[in-house]
Order: structure tokens, then sequence, then C-alpha cells
């Protein structure tokens, strides 16, 4: 990633050289208006993410099987870590946050709590990922270590994704008026 730059300080890597940044865009009326680019973009990383989990956690379901597939792991989590950094980079900047909460402000707290917990996430698999590849797989205890901590990651993740979820749908229903 030599043309890559990080973003907001948590060391995940932003592609610079993309000559039109498409974005969430909020009209003068106040009404929250998706950019299509910004949905393919967003679109194609959240399909390359369930590819990563799909082939993932079959592999992380078992100890043994985990022995098995060791190397495999290894190189998917490395890959999930550098999606992970472009997920979360998309998300910060192409301001899907700062936009919802412009329709809905009584949103941004929650808000800032979420876009808050992407450099721990990030930072969580990065360890992650270097855990696994230093792991001793003829020590007791190391595999099964490391399995838990990737199940609890994940739990994290997953929670975090369907917060994130809720936020944007919260801000749609406020932009139409749902429960009126």
């Amino acid at each position: 990633m030599s043309d890559a730059v990080t973003q907001g300080g948590t060391g995940m890597p932003v592609n610079t050289s993309r000559t039109e940044q498409p974005q969430v865009q909020t009209p003068r009326s106040g009404r929250l208006g998706v950019n299509a680019a910004f949905l393919q973009e967003i679109k194609e990383d959240n399909r390359h993410l369930k590819d990563l989990w799909d082939r993932l956690l079959p592999l992380l379901s078992h100890p043994e099987t985990s022995l098995n597939h060791w190397g495999e792991i290894i190189a998917a989590l490395a890959e999930l870590r550098d999606q992970l950094a472009i997920h979360f980079s998309l998300e910060e900047a192409y301001g899907y946050f700062d936009d919802a909460v412009d329709v809905a402000p009584h949103l941004s707290v929650e808000a800032e709590s979420l876009k808050g917990q992407h450099s721990g996430l990030f930072a969580q698999i990065r360890d992650l990922a270097d855990q696994f590849a230093e792991v001793d797989l003829q020590r007791d205890g190391q595999v099964d270590k490391v399995l838990r901590k990737f199940q609890a990651f994940q739990a994290e993740f997953q929670s975090h994704e369907e917060s994130e979820l809720k936020l944007i749908l919260n801000s749609f229903d406020d932009d139409i008026g749902v429960g009126d």
C-alpha cells in the first residue's frame, strides 16, 4: 500500500489515489440522499467481508479443525485485518455517520460512540492476526486461547455492525417520518 495514508489517526489505510470520493449527500431539504457510487463501494466491501467471514468461521469452529488449517487461517486473518481497515475507512471517509446525524441530530452521541469503536476493533484484529501467526501449535492451550480471543472479537464486531445498522435505520426512520 505505497499510496496509502491513515485515516483519522486510527492507523487504518485510506487509498488516496481516487479522484472522486462518492459520499452520502444531505440535500438542502434535510433529507438523507445516498450517492449510488458510495453504495456500490460499500456493497462490494460488505460482500468481501461476508466472504471472508464465511471462509474463516468454519475453520475456527473447533480446535482440531483449526489445527488442520492453521496456515489458511493465518492468511485469512491477515486478509480480514486488511479488509476491516478498508471497511472502517470507507465508513469514516464517506461520512455516513455525519450525514445521518445531520438528518437526525439526536443520534450524534451514538454515532460518535460507534465511530470511536473503529480504532479499537481494528487494533484487536491486528493483534489477533499477529497472535495467530505466533502460536506454537505444540504448546498446550495456545490454540484454545487464541480461538477464544477470536470468538470474543467476532461477537464484539457483530454487535458493532448491528448497532451501526440500527443507527442508519433510525436516521432513515426520522427522515421519512416513520411513526407519524
